[in-house]
C-alpha cells in the first residue's frame, strides 16, 4: 500500500510538471507573438531587412492563397514604403489624409515615454500615397482590417515559406533604409519615419547600396491592383 502511494505521488508530481512544461511553452510562444506584433517592447535593436526573393517568396504565398481574405499584400507593401508599423497601418483615418501636401497624420505613434497622444504628421513617399489614394473609402478607416489578424496571417504565411526571423516591424527598418540609399538626407527622413530630429536615425544609415532596390518592383503595380478589387 505504502509503495502505491508513493507510486501516486511521484505520478501526480509527473503530471503537474507535464503542465508545468506546457504553459511555459505557451507562454514563451505567446511572448513571441506580442513582441512580433509590438504589444510588449524589447530593447534589442534589430537590423534584419528583407531580401527581394524572401519578399517575393511571402507576398506570391499570400496572394495564391484563395482562403485569404484578408488583403495582407496591401499592408505589407504598404509598410515597405511608408514605414508604418502595423498598428500605425490600421489606425489611418483618411480625414487625417492630406493628399496634396503628401501627409498623413499617424496617431499615437510609438513614444517611449507617451502611450497616447503622440499624433505625429508624416511624410507620405508617392508610392504609399498612391496605394491610399486606390483603397476603397468605405469605412473612416483606410485601412479597416484588425490588426492581429493581418499580423497572425502574415506570420502564417512567412512561417510556410520557410523564411526565418522577418518580422512585420523590420519593414519599417527596410522603409528608412531604402530613403537613405536613394541619397535622402536625415533631415526628410525623418520627416517620413516620424522621428522628432534626425539624428535618432543614426542606426539605420548603414546604407547596402546605392539607388532603389524598389524601382519598378512589379508587386508595387499589383498591390495597386488588388485595392481596386476591393472596390468591388
Amino acid at each position: 500500500m505504502e509503495n502505491r502511494a508513493k507510486c501516486g505521488d511521484i505520478a501526480e508530481k509527473l503530471s503537474q510538471v507535464r503542465v508545468l512544461r506546457y504553459w511555459l511553452l505557451f507562454l514563451v510562444d505567446k511572448r513571441e507573438t506580442l513582441w512580433e506584433d509590438e504589444i510588449l517592447a524589447r530593447s534589442e535593436e534589430r537590423n534584419r531587412r528583407p531580401q527581394m526573393a524572401e519578399l517575393d517568396a511571402i507576398l506570391t504565398a499570400i496572394s495564391t492563397n484563395r482562403r485569404q481574405q484578408l488583403p495582407v499584400a496591401v499592408l505589407v507593401v504598404f509598410a515597405i514604403y511608408s514605414g508604418r508599423r502595423l498598428g500605425e497601418i490600421c489606425r489611418l483615418r483618411w480625414e487625417d489624409l492630406r493628399e496634396d501636401k503628401s501627409q498623413i497624420l499617424v496617431r499615437d505613434m510609438k513614444h517611449p515615454r507617451k502611450k497616447k497622444g503622440n499624433n505625429v504628421w508624416c511624410k507620405l513617399p508617392s508610392e504609399a500615397l498612391a496605394i491610399i489614394q486606390a483603397m476603397p473609402r468605405n469605412s473612416e478607416l483606410i485601412f479597416p482590417f484588425s490588426e492581429r489578424s493581418i499580423g497572425t496571417a502574415y506570420r502564417r504565411h512567412r512561417d510556410k515559406v520557410g523564411i526565418m526571423d522577418l518580422r512585420f516591424h523590420d519593414f519599417r527598418h527596410e522603409a528608412v533604409s531604402r530613403q537613405f540609399e536613394m541619397g535622402m538626407p536625415a533631415s526628410f527622413v525623418a520627416k517620413i519615419s516620424g522621428h522628432k530630429n534626425g539624428g535618432c536615425l543614426f542606426r539605420y544609415e548603414h546604407v547596402e547600396e546605392i539607388g532603389d532596390k524598389f524601382a519598378d518592383w512589379l508587386w508595387f503595380d499589383r498591390v495597386l491592383e488588388m485595392c481596386q478589387a476591393l472596390h468591388m
